[in-house]
């Protein structure tokens, strides 16, 4: 009986203890994540400017969002910047294999492909606007080369695959790099000396030993890939493109700000948050079934 309830009590301690080391963060959490969530669900049921008193419309908002060409549009664009994604990781991984190979100043290399986590997504944005603008440098390049101007920001038809190359690719390949050979770095050495003994090649190891070795990380990269492209591009959007011209690179976290906070229409900005957050949540459980087949 005493050590029945000594253990009680220690259970006790411990969850007295768990709750007032947690208490902290789950208020911060509820204030600033669950609360702003449950406030957007009941504005998106709501007319409201983002002032005032709103109104409920019920379903009204959701079924505009079905007639709206901006919505179409967006998730339209969303796919195609999705299809970047296979490139987005097979670039930073290749290049993480043969840094992993011993190539010489390897670490300048790791250095000028992180620059661009360095700088920063605002500079790096602003920069491309200006190198890449109809008269900007790139193209007065090509045209002293003697081929025709391309409109790498102003066609609807170009600009959202510049984007996807720029913002999708090229910005990540740095941060892609540094955490592909962390995740190579856990590989035991042996499994490349097996590779080698049996006389497999560059490529063959890779496919055969690396990638298999990091399958894991390859598959949380990709997650968060998706989620990148999902709720995370806005920066770029807003100061290369605008989501023009037209709305040929707009996304629907683009979206929701065009709605929100420049037609002052909150309530509606808030359905199409409730979308964008219903993909990310899809996206969040594919993750989840992911760790789980990883620990099973």
């Amino acid at each position: 009986m005493g050590k029945q309830r000594d253990t009680a009590a220690y259970s006790y301690s411990e969850t007295k203890e768990f709750w007032l080391l947690t208490a902290p963060l789950l208020i911060l959490l509820t204030i600033f994540i669950i609360g702003p969530v449950c406030m957007n669900f009941y504005y998106a049921f709501t007319k409201w400017k983002g002032f005032g008193e709103p109104t409920w419309v019920g379903l009204r908002n959701f079924r505009r969002m079905l007639h709206d060409e901006m919505f179409w549009t967006s998730l339209k664009n969303l796919f195609i910047l999705s299809l970047y994604i296979p490139l987005r990781t097979l670039a930073p991984l290749l290049i993480a294999a043969v840094l992993r190979e011993g190539l010489r100043g390897w670490q300048i290399f790791r250095s000028i492909l992180y620059l661009p986590n360095v700088i920063g997504a605002v500079l790096i944005s602003l920069m491309f606007s200006i190198f890449l603008a109809d008269t900007g440098p790139l193209n007065a390049f090509l045209v002293w080369l003697g081929f025709s101007p391309v409109p790498w920001l102003s066609h609807s038809k170009v600009a959202i695959h510049t984007l996807g190359g720029l913002l999708g690719v090229w910005g990540e390949i740095g941060f892609g790099c540094i955490y592909f050979l962390a995740a190579m770095s856990t590989i035991d050495p042996d499994l490349y000396d097996a590779a080698r003994i049996d006389g497999a090649g560059w490529w063959r190891t890779l496919i055969s030993v690396t990638i298999p070795s990091i399958m894991f990380a390859v598959q949380f990269w990709l997650v968060k890939s998706f989620i990148t492209v999902f709720a995370r591009m806005w920066g770029g959007i807003f100061l290369l493109t605008k989501g023009g011209p037209g709305y040929s690179t707009t996304t629907l976290e683009y979206g929701i700000y065009v709605k929100g906070f420049g037609d002052y229409r909150m309530g509606y900005a808030s359905s199409w948050a409730v979308v964008l957050f219903g993909f990310c949540a899809i996206i969040a459980l594919v993750q989840i079934q992911l760790i789980r087949r990883k620990q099973s």
